[in-house]
């Protein structure tokens, strides 16, 4: 998946830098303890897939948790 969203990332424009494993697992575990995470592994607020998300330095939290 994570392959697939670099190249929608691409033709829009928008960078493709990953972040640290160290800062990943810490914005995935606050994700985790968020009462606005889904069943589904989304995000409540933007509907993103948190796993995926997380992994993008350019991206954030709308709820600014991370």
């Amino acid at each position: 998946m994570s392959l697939l969203i670099d190249i929608v990332k691409k033709v829009k424009g928008k960078p493709t830098d990953k972040v640290s494993v160290d800062k990943y697992n810490a914005r995935v575990s606050k994700c985790y303890s968020c009462p606005s995470l889904l069943m589904t592994g989304n995000c409540g607020i933007c509907g993103c897939f948190i796993k995926d998300k997380a992994k993008y330095e350019g991206e954030s939290c709308p709820d600014k948790k991370w």
